[in-house]
C-alpha cells in the first residue's frame, strides 16, 4: 500500500507541476500580430482565441500538442512549451486573412458574410489625387466615382445607384472610428478602405449608412524599431481632351450663312483668338509625406505630416493642403486596457475661378481680341460697314463676356482648418468581454472672401467708355467702385460610441456579440457674410472686421447670419454572429434609432438584417476537387432607415406679410404665419436589400473572384407635392415614393508568381444597375423639373417608370424646308446621366527590381447633355467641325442644322452618349537594391494619370459631377461650366529607413 500511495502522490505531484498556463503570441508572415486565431489542444480539446494584439494564453501541459488554425493560412501543429511560445502562421490564399473593418468591430474576410470590398494602401497612393476617393476609382465592383478634377473639390461617389432624390445621397465616412467627411485626409494616411454595400453590412449603422458606408483605417505605429518613410512626386497637368472651336474664317463664313448676308462679317478679320488657350496654362502638382513611427509592447506612436500643391489648368486656380497627423496608442493594467488616440489637422488655402470662364471661352468668338490694340479689353462690337471687329462698332453681336477679364477681374481667396480626432478606450473586463467606448468629433472653420472690382468691370464690358461714365450710370445714388464680401462659418459634429462585445471560442463553435449605443449631433453650422463697399485696394483682406471703424471708407454695409438647427440621432444596437466548425456563418443585427428631424410620434424606426455564409470548400465532399481552393456561398436581408435628405422638420416655419384685424375696431396689424403644413406623419424613407454572393479561389489560388446579385428598394421616398390652397400654400413634402436599385457585380483577378524574377496579375471588375422610380402615388405629385441652362430652357424631369436624373427634352424628328430642326409634340425621355454599367480594368508586372503597371475605367448606358453648345443666344462661336456637315440647300442629308442665332430648344441634338473607356494610370517603378543597411527601401517611378480616353461624346469630358453634390435634377451630366478632366505626368520617390 505504501508504494501505491507513494506512485499516486508522484504522479499528481507530476500532473500539478506539468499542468499551467501556456501563453503565447501568433503572428503572420510579416510579423504582425494575428487576432482570431483558434488554438486547441489535442489532449485535451480545451480551446482559446487570440486577441487583437495576437496573443493567447491556454491551460495545457509541457509537451501537449496543440493546433492553431485560421482561415487563409496553413494550420500549424506544434508542441507546447513551459515559456512564451512565438507561431508564425503562413498565408495560403491572398486576402482571406484580410481583417476588415464591418462597424464597432472587425472580421477576417473570410469570415464575412455581407457585401464588402478592401481597398489596400498601395492602390490608394498609385494613382496621384487630392483626394482618396478619387485614387479609388474604378478598383471596387458597384461603386461609382465621378472625379473633379478642379482644385480642392471633391469627387462624387455612389454606392449600388441612387435610392434617394432630395438630399442624403452621399455614404457614411468613417475615419478610426469618426464619422466625418474626408475633407484634409491625405491619401498618404490612409492604411485600408473597407466599403460597405449591402444592406445586412450596413444595418449597423442605420440610418447614416443608408448610402453605403465608406470605412478608413488609417496608418499607425507597428511593432519593432522606428521607422521613417518620406514620398514626394511632381508632375504637370494638361486638359486631356480638347474642343476645337472655329477660327475667325469659319466664325464668319458661319455667321454670315446665319445672317443670310455674304458680308456680316468680314473673313480678313486683324484678331484670330484661340480663347481656350488663353484662359488655360500647364498645371502643376507636388506632393510632399513625411511619417514617423514605431511600437513596442506597451505602446506604438505614429506622425506624418503633408504638404500637398497643386496650380491648376485654368489661370489663377491655386490649391494647398497641410496635414499634420498624430495617433498613438497605450496598453495600461497589465495590457488590460488600451487607450487610443488619433488626431487630425488640417490647413487647406483654395484660389478659385468661375468655372463659366470655360463656357464663355467656348462660345466667345474667335474675331474678338483678348485686348484691343489700345489696351482696352476685348468685346464682340462690329463695324456694319466693314463687317471688322472694331472697338468703336455700334453692333455688339453677342453678350457672351471675356473670359480672360472674366478671371483677371475674379479675386476670390478661401481659407479652410479642419480639425477631427478620438479619443478611444477598450477594456479587457474578463477573458470574454471587452467594452470599448469611442468618442470622436470634426470641427470646421472658414474663411473666405470675394473682391470685386465693379468699376473695372464696368470698363471690361464697355470698351468705350470711360470712368465718368461708369459713375453717371448711378445717377444720385452712391457710387459702388468696389465690393468685398467676407464670409466665415463655423462647423462642428461629434459621435460617441460605447459597446461592449463578447467572444468566445469553444469546440467548434465560435460566438461573437456586439451591443451597445450611439450619439451623433450634426449640422452645427453658423454661416456669417459681411458686405462692404468702396475699400481700400489690399492683397489680403482676413484682418476686415465689419467694424464701426470701416465706416467713414465703406459706410454701406450688409451682414447676415444663419444658423442650422443641430440634428440629433440616438440609437442601441445589437449584433449576433456565430460560426461553427470553420465553414457554418451566421450575423443578424437590430438596431433602434430615433432622430430629431422627424416630428415626435414619427422619430424612432426599427431596422434588421440577417445574413449567412457556408464555405462550401470546408466539406469533405470538396477534396475530389483540387482546383477549388476556397468558396463561399453568402445572403443576407437588411432593412435601413433614411433621414439623411432633411433637415429639421419639428420645428415649424413662420413668414411675414400677413395682416390681420384685431380688437372691436378691427384694426389691421402686421403678423406671421405658417407658409406650409409639416406632414405629421412624415417618417423615415426605407431602404430593403436583398444579396446573394458568391466567393472562390481556384487553381491553386492564383484566380480570386466574387459574384453579387441584389435587389434595392428604397420605401416612402421623400417626394414634394404641391397641395391645393385650401389646405396649404405651396408646396410641402410626404413619404410617397418607391425607387428601385437592382443589379450584379463581378470581380476578377489572376494572380501569379512565374519564377523568382517574374511575377504578374490581371484584374477587372463590371458592375450593372437598374435604377428606376417604381411609383410615386400621391396625387398631388409636384412636377420636378431641373437641369436649367440659363437660357431659359430645362432638360430632366423626374419621372415614374424612369431613372433618376433622366433627360427630358423635346424630339428631333426632321428638318424644314429652311434646314431648321422640327421637334416632337410632347417631351421624350432620352436616357440618363447614372450609367447602367460600370468596369475597371487592371493589370501589373513585375521583373526583379522593376515593376510596371496599368489601370482603366469605363462606364456606359449613360447620357451627357453638351450644355455649352446648347447654352446660345446669338453670335457665340461654333464647333470647328460643325461646319463639316451643316445643311445647305445643296447638302440636305447634314446631320447639323443650317446656321442660326436663336435660343436652342432643348432637344434630343444637345443629349450625347457619355460611355467612355480612361486609362486611369500607367506607372513604371525601379527599387534599387539595398545599397546601406539603414535604408529599407528606395524605390522612384513614373507615372500617367488619365492619359487617354476612348468616347464618342464630343465635349471636354464625358464625366460630370455637377455641382450642389451630383443633384440628380442639377448639373450632374450636364456640361456647362464644368471644369474639363486633366491628364497628367509625374515622377515620384519612395524612401523607407
Amino acid at each position: 500500500m505504501k508504494g501505491i500511495f507513494s506512485f499516486l502522490l508522484l504522479f499528481l505531484v507530476t500532473s500539478i507541476a506539468n499542468s499551467q498556463t501556456i501563453k503565447g503570441v501568433v503572428l503572420d508572415d510579416t510579423n504582425q500580430p494575428l487576432p482570431g486565431v483558434n488554438i486547441i489542444v489535442k489532449a485535451s480539446g480545451k480551446s482559446a482565441v487570440s486577441d487583437i494584439d495576437g496573443k493567447f494564453s491556454i491551460e495545457a501541459n509541457v509537451g501537449d500538442i496543440i493546433s492553431l488554425s485560421f482561415i487563409g493560412y496553413e494550420t500549424v501543429t506544434q508542441k507546447a512549451t513551459s515559456e512564451s511560445m512565438t507561431v508564425v502562421l503562413k498565408t495560403v490564399s491572398n486576402n482571406l486573412n484580410e481583417v476588415v473593418v464591418i462597424g464597432y468591430g472587425t472580421k477576417k474576410m473570410g469570415s464575412i458574410t455581407g457585401s464588402v470590398v478592401q481597398i489596400k494602401s498601395a492602390d490608394i497612393t498609385k494613382t496621384a489625387a487630392q483626394s482618396p476617393i478619387q485614387a479609388i476609382q474604378g478598383k471596387a465592383a458597384g461603386v461609382n466615382i465621378v472625379t473633379n478634377d478642379e482644385p480642392g473639390a471633391n469627387p462624387s461617389i455612389r454606392i449600388r445607384g441612387l435610392g434617394t432624390i432630395l438630399g442624403g445621397r452621399d455614404p457614411l465616412y468613417v475615419v478610426d472610428g469618426i464619422e466625418t467627411s474626408l475633407n484634409g485626409l491625405s491619401p498618404n494616411e490612409i492604411a485600408t478602405i473597407d466599403i460597405l454595400k449591402d444592406a445586412s453590412s450596413l444595418a449597423i449603422y442605420g440610418q447614416k449608412g443608408a448610402n453605403g458606408v465608406v470605412i478608413i483605417t488609417t496608418k499607425k505605429g507597428k511593432l519593432g524599431q522606428i521607422k521613417v518613410s518620406y514620398d514626394s512626386y511632381y508632375g504637370q497637368k494638361f486638359i486631356q481632351k480638347k474642343v476645337e472651336m472655329a477660327d475667325s474664317y469659319r466664325f464668319a463664313y458661319y455667321n454670315n450663312t446665319a445672317a443670310g448676308s455674304s458680308s456680316y462679317y468680314s473673313f480678313d478679320q486683324p484678331y484670330n483668338t484661340n480663347w481656350l488657350d488663353e484662359i488655360t496654362d500647364t498645371g502643376e502638382v507636388l506632393n510632399n509625406h513625411v511619417s514617423i513611427s514605431g511600437a513596442n509592447e506597451n505602446a506604438s506612436y505614429y506622425f506624418a505630416a503633408t504638404n500637398y500643391k497643386e496650380k491648376g489648368i485654368l489661370m489663377g486656380t491655386e490649391y494647398e493642403r497641410n496635414n499634420i497627423n498624430s495617433r498613438n496608442e497605450f496598453k495600461l493594467l497589465d495590457k488590460k486596457l488600451k487607450i487610443s488616440q488619433n488626431i487630425n489637422v488640417t490647413i487647406a488655402r483654395n484660389n478659385t475661378k468661375p468655372l463659366s470662364a470655360f463656357t464663355n471661352a467656348y462660345k466667345q468668338s474667335p474675331i474678338v481680341p483678348v485686348r484691343f490694340d489700345n489696351g482696352r479689353w476685348g468685346v464682340p462690337l462690329r463695324n456694319p460697314s466693314t463687317g471688322l471687329i472694331d472697338i468703336n462698332g455700334s453692333d455688339r453681336f453677342n453678350n457672351v463676356g471675356n473670359p480672360v477679364a472674366q478671371l483677371y477681374y475674379t479675386n476670390d481667396k478661401n481659407k479652410d482648418v479642419t480639425l477631427f480626432g478620438s479619443v478611444a478606450a477598450e477594456l479587457k473586463l474578463s477573458k470574454d468581454f471587452t467594452y470599448t467606448s469611442n468618442f470622436g468629433a470634426s470641427y470646421n472653420n472658414y474663411k473666405g472672401f470675394s473682391f470685386i472690382p465693379n468699376d473695372q468691370i464696368y470698363l471690361s464690358q464697355n470698351a468705350t467708355s470711360s470712368i465718368e461714365d461708369y459713375e453717371a450710370s448711378f445717377g444720385t445714388n452712391e457710387i459702388k467702385y468696389n465690393t468685398l464680401t467676407q464670409k466665415r462659418s463655423d462647423y462642428y459634429e461629434f459621435n460617441w460610441d460605447n459597446y461592449l462585445t463578447f467572444k468566445r471560442t469553444f469546440g467548434n463553435h465560435d460566438v461573437t456579440a456586439v451591443v451597445g449605443m450611439s450619439r451623433t449631433t450634426k449640422k452645427n453650422f453658423e454661416n456669417l457674410e459681411g458686405t462692404r463697399f468702396n475699400v481700400p485696394v489690399q492683397p489680403n483682406y482676413w484682418s476686415f472686421d465689419l467694424s464701426s471703424y470701416n465706416t467713414p471708407i465703406a459706410p454701406d454695409a450688409v451682414v447676415t447670419n444663419h444658423r442650422d438647427t443641430p440634428v440629433v440621432s440616438l440609437a442601441y444596437f445589437g449584433r449576433l454572429e456565430y460560426e461553427y466548425n470553420g465553414k457554418y456563418l451566421v450575423s443578424a443585427t437590430m438596431r433602434r434609432e430615433g432622430t430629431s428631424i422627424f416630428q415626435e410620434s414619427k422619430k424612432w424606426g426599427v431596422f434588421p438584417s440577417i445574413s449567412a455564409g457556408w464555405l462550401v470548400s470546408e466539406e469533405k465532399f470538396m477534396e475530389k476537387f483540387k482546383f477549388i481552393n476556397f468558396l463561399k456561398v453568402r445572403g443576407g436581408y437588411g432593412e435601413i432607415g433614411n433621414a439623411n435628405s432633411l433637415n429639421s422638420l419639428n420645428i415649424p416655419i413662420f413668414s411675414s406679410g400677413a395682416n390681420y384685424a384685431l380688437g372691436s375696431n378691427q384694426n389691421i396689424s402686421p403678423g406671421s404665419y405658417q407658409p406650409y403644413t409639416v406632414d405629421p406623419n412624415l417618417t423615415w424613407e426605407t431602404m430593403q436589400e436583398l444579396d446573394f454572393g458568391i466567393d472562390f479561389k481556384v487553381l491553386k489560388n492564383r484566380l480570386s473572384g466574387t459574384i453579387d446579385l441584389y435587389d434595392r428598394k428604397s420605401l416612402d421616398v421623400i417626394l414634394p407635392v404641391d397641395l391645393p390652397d385650401v389646405i396649404s400654400e405651396g408646396r410641402t413634402v410626404v413619404n410617397t415614393g418607391d425607387v428601385s436599385n437592382k443589379g450584379v457585380e463581378v470581380s476578377l483577378r489572376w494572380d501569379t508568381k512565374i519564377n523568382d524574377n517574374w511575377s504578374y496579375w490581371v484584374g477587372g471588375n463590371y458592375s450593372y444597375n437598374k435604377n428606376e422610380l417604381v411609383k410615386a402615388d400621391n396625387s398631388y405629385f409636384a412636377t420636378l423639373i431641373g437641369g436649367g441652362l440659363g437660357n431659359g430652357q430645362w432638360t430632366k424631369q423626374v419621372l415614374v417608370g424612369e431613372a433618376l436624373g433622366s433627360f427630358y427634352v423635346y424630339q428631333v424628328t426632321g428638318k424644314n424646308a429652311d434646314g431648321n430642326f422640327t421637334y416632337s409634340n410632347e417631351r421624350v425621355v432620352a436616357g440618363s446621366y447614372l450609367p447602367t454599367y460600370t468596369y475597371g480594368l487592371s493589370f501589373g508586372i513585375n521583373y526583379k527590381n522593376f515593376d510596371f503597371s496599368t489601370d482603366a475605367y469605363g462606364v456606359g448606358g449613360n447620357k451627357v447633355y453638351n450644355g455649352k453648345k446648347a447654352q446660345r443666344f446669338g453670335g457665340e462661336n461654333i464647333e470647328y467641325d460643325y461646319l463639316n456637315s451643316f445643311w445647305t440647300p445643296s447638302t440636305p442629308n447634314g446631320t447639323n442644322p443650317a446656321p442660326f442665332n436663336e435660343v436652342p430648344i432643348a432637344s434630343t441634338y444637345y443629349v450625347e452618349d457619355g460611355s467612355y473607356l480612361r486609362i486611369n494610370n500607367i506607372t513604371l517603378g525601379y527599387t534599387f537594391p539595398k545599397f546601406f543597411e539603414k535604408i529599407d527601401k528606395v524605390r522612384v517611378y513614373a507615372t500617367a494619370i488619365n492619359p487617354f480616353i476612348f468616347t464618342k461624346y464630343s465635349g471636354y469630358s464625358p464625366e460630370i459631377s455637377g455641382s450642389n453634390n451630383a443633384d440628380p435634377l442639377g448639373s450632374a451630366g450636364i456640361e456647362l461650366d464644368a471644369y474639363p478632366t486633366n491628364k497628367t505626368f509625374l515622377f515620384g520617390l519612395n524612401v523607407s529607413f
